[in-house]
C-alpha cells in the first residue's frame, strides 16, 4: 500500500488516514491509499517510521475492503 502526503477532504475508496503521522516519523499528515505494488530493496532510500498499531489495525481494513 502506498503512503501520501497528499490528502483529500474526503478519504476515497480504501483510504485511510494515518493520525498519529508523526509519532509514526512521517515528515507530514498521511494517508494510505489502495495502491498495491513491490519495491526492490535496492530502491528504498530510508524508513521514515512506523504504525502504530492502531494504524496498523486501519490498513488491515482497508486492504480487506480492497482485496476483499
Amino acid at each position: 500500500m502506498a503512503v501520501t502526503s497528499q490528502i483529500r477532504a474526503k478519504a476515497g475508496f480504501g483510504e485511510a488516514v494515518i493520525e498519529d503521522w508523526h509519532s509514526a516519523g512521517l515528515l507530514k499528515p498521511s494517508a494510505i491509499k489502495p495502491i498495491v505494488f513491490t519495491a526492490e530493496k535496492t530502491i528504498v532510500r530510508k524508513t521514515l517510521g512506523q504504525l502504530s498499531d492502531n494504524n496498523q489495525d486501519s490498513l488491515r481494513a482497508v486492504i480487506e475492503s480492497v482485496i476483499g
